[in-house]
């Protein structure tokens, strides 16, 4: 949905986009993170390409297919660019282009706490994030989770870059592809499969389509 809101907004099928992970990947059978206390955020890019999608559906199953490429959730990206004894691959991860926007989904908000406590989530603002004078690291930032069964999101951003009514026209346009997708899914022809479904084949979409109409058939 970000990825079709944008491309309306900026006339691009393409959105290179920051997205957050927990970073607590079983990267080896040996490390045990289940005692560790602290966060191990992970940060990488991912470059969504909606050249070829047509309709929510092929939306979906393009985005979904881009995303199951990033090796092991994109923790790789990190060890790359920082601690990589390699100086020339610094150079390299370093001088690639870096997201204007950063993505990141929070999860259940509602699972955070125990129904049976006496604490809630507070409803007053909780006030600015940052200092005024502190530098962000993406032009646009969007948050999100599932709170009281809605997605809410939040989105930051300059009104020094960006007018006020830019940024409502983003979200309404990123609401009215989320609707798309979810009447999509809840239609009859919804669902469906894709390559990385079947990693052995070597089918790209367009084989994998036709090979599943001629068994239908």
């Amino acid at each position: 949905a970000l990825a079709q809101a944008v491309a309306k907004w900026t006339g691009s099928p393409t959105l290179l986009v920051a997205l957050e992970g927990h970073g607590r990947e079983e990267l080896f059978d040996d490390v045990d993170l289940s005692r560790t206390v602290g966060w191990f955020t992970t940060t990488f890019p991912v470059r969504l390409d909606l050249t070829d999608a047509r309709g929510p559906g092929e939306a979906l199953k393009t985005v979904k297919e881009q995303l199951r490429q990033v090796p092991r959730r994109g923790i790789g990206y990190g060890l790359l660019r920082y601690l990589c004894q390699d100086e020339e691959v610094r150079r390299q991860v370093r001088a690639l282009p870096s997201p204007e926007i950063s993505f990141n989904y929070l999860g259940q908000l509602d699972q955070v706490l125990p129904e049976a406590t006496p604490f809630a989530p507070a409803r007053e603002s909780r006030g600015p994030d940052r200092s005024a004078g502190g530098e962000r690291s993406h032009l646009l930032e969007i948050n999100g989770g599932i709170a009281g069964g809605q997605l809410r999101l939040e989105w930051t951003y300059s009104e020094n870059l960006h007018h006020r009514s830019t940024i409502e026209r983003l979200a309404q346009d990123f609401a009215e592809a989320l609707r798309a997708i979810i009447a999509h899914c809840r239609s009859p022809e919804a669902g469906g499969v894709t390559p990385s479904d079947f990693p052995l084949a070597g089918l790209d979409q367009r084989k994998l389509d036709k090979l599943l109409a001629r068994m239908k058939g």
